[in-house]
């Protein structure tokens, strides 16, 4: 029969496994074949009638359960150091979590945060503020009410592709006109126009975006410079296209420097072109010319200055904005920390809780189970060794018994362990007594961690440019 059961996990060890003890009557009489021993001892006649003494397979059956009983024993006492230090960890844990200060910590990192970056932010407020300021006064200088007209940077890098668009296009479209009079062919044709329209197109477009805007000045002096521009550029594009036309002109005839020829012609007769073709390549040029002129006019804002002033207003705001906002998400950051940490702290507080009440239980299964084989060995020893003396008194001829078969062998006495439950009932009075705190003030925690956010991110308002 069996009288207890192995507790092989309450006795693990994670570097060595125990050997599982079990008190067994059976398991007892097989490992030490009583009853064959009994039978073969009274066949022997043994032990004798005037026996006092156990005998050597009793002895053996006695000795077997006193180890057993010790291992136990002693695996017993080290499960109760272990949960003694385990306590102890409990109770350094309990005291950490209830030496936090939540609001302390937010307040020291939150002035870390403003120590380091709040007068860079600062600083990038004032340029801002002094950007603005000088675009309000550049407004008003102007007389400018409406808001800058320009494009974006993908657009200004698309005005520039159109730009170098320009200068191929015209220069593939004049190769065939140039190709005419060149030795060289239409490669030579193409090189020669890209020059001329490099010169016609880049020209035009500089003029556009740098000197024509000066007319839509409020202050008539710069007005004057830009209506005066304006007519330059017109002029520029016909001395280019007409330029051009007369240099294909010279080409056609096979003069050996068509530049200087052409030059020389315009200054007689600046009209006399010849031939229709040349009349074709002059409208050509005048045409990417002026195209050219609005695409540098258009690339900015039309008033002269409002463009550049407008941006470098809005990279200062923008430049601010995100300084402003990253010392904001991160305040954000440390408040949502706080925050789960109060959270966490409640739930820190009951897993301890949990842990030192598992404890108790622990230790009251350890001496259980102790007390539980203390007895099924008992148990176990007089069954096992009243099996084997009936046994050998039914096989015994003499019909006489040992007169030691009257009495018991008894087992090596055992101190039961003290189980000490005290610390663990005091760390659990503690905890509950801090939950309890802890449940009634987690909304005023949470309320002042919210607190102190506000108070912070209305310092961090002030910075502002406006």
């Amino acid at each position: 029969m069996e009288i207890t059961k192995s507790l092989a996990g309450m006795f693990s060890d994670k570097k060595e496994e125990k050997r599982q003890i079990s008190f067994e009557v059976d398991l007892v009489v097989g490992k030490f074949n009583l009853v064959e021993e009994a039978k073969r001892q009274a066949q022997l006649g043994l032990p004798s009638f005037h026996e006092k003494k156990i005998s050597s397979k009793e002895k053996e059956v006695v000795d077997y359960l006193d180890r057993n009983r010790k291992e136990i024993h002693n695996n017993t006492e080290k499960q109760f150091a272990a949960k003694d230090r385990q306590l102890e960890n409990i109770r350094n844990q309990y005291k950490q979590i209830k030496a936090e200060s939540l609001n302390a910590e937010f307040e020291r990192k939150a002035r870390k945060v403003m120590d380091e970056q709040g007068a860079f932010l600062k600083k990038l407020g004032y340029n801002a503020a002094i950007k603005i300021k000088e675009l309000e006064q550049f407004k008003a200088d102007n007389q400018l009410q409406r808001e800058a007209n320009f494009p974006s940077q993908t657009g200004t890098v698309l005005r520039y592709s159109i730009l170098f668009f320009l200068i191929t296009v015209e220069g593939i479209l004049n190769s065939s006109f140039f190709s005419e009079g060149l030795s060289s062919g239409l490669i030579g044709g193409f090189i020669y126009a890209a020059i001329l329209a490099s010169i016609n197109v880049m020209g035009c477009f500089f003029l556009g975006k740098f000197a024509i805007p000066w007319m839509n000045s409020c202050k008539s002096t710069p007005k004057l410079l830009g209506l005066m521009a304006l007519i330059f550029s017109l002029a520029y594009m016909a001395m280019m296209a007409l330029s051009i036309g007369h240099i294909r002109e010279q080409l056609l005839i096979g003069i050996e420097n068509p530049t200087r020829a052409a030059w020389q012609v315009m200054q007689t007769d600046l009209f006399s072109i010849h031939d229709l073709m040349s009349w074709f390549l002059i409208m050509l040029t005048l045409g990417f010319g002026l195209a050219a002129l609005i695409d540098g006019y258009t690339l900015d804002d039309t008033y002269p200055g409002y463009g550049d002033i407008v941006r470098r207003t809005q990279w200062a705001q923008e430049e601010f904005e995100s300084e402003f906002e990253e010392v904001r998400e991160e305040l954000e950051e440390i408040k949502q920390d706080n925050l789960e940490f109060i959270d966490s702290e409640f739930k820190s507080m009951r897993d301890l809780l949990d842990e030192a009440q598992k404890s108790i239980e622990a230790k009251e299964d350890l001496i259980r189970y102790w007390q539980e084989s203390m007895k099924s060995s008992e148990i176990v020893l007089y069954a096992a060794i009243r099996k084997f003396r009936i046994e050998n008194e039914i096989a015994r001829e003499d019909g006489f018994k040992p007169a030691y078969f009257d009495t018991m062998p008894t087992l090596e006495y055992l101190n039961e362990p003290t189980t000490d439950i005290g610390k663990e009932k005091t760390l659990i009075d503690q905890i509950n007594q801090n939950l309890s705190k802890i449940e009634k003030s987690i909304s005023q925690q949470r309320e002042a961690v919210y607190a102190s956010f506000e108070e912070y991110v209305s310092k961090l308002n002030h910075l502002k440019y406006h």
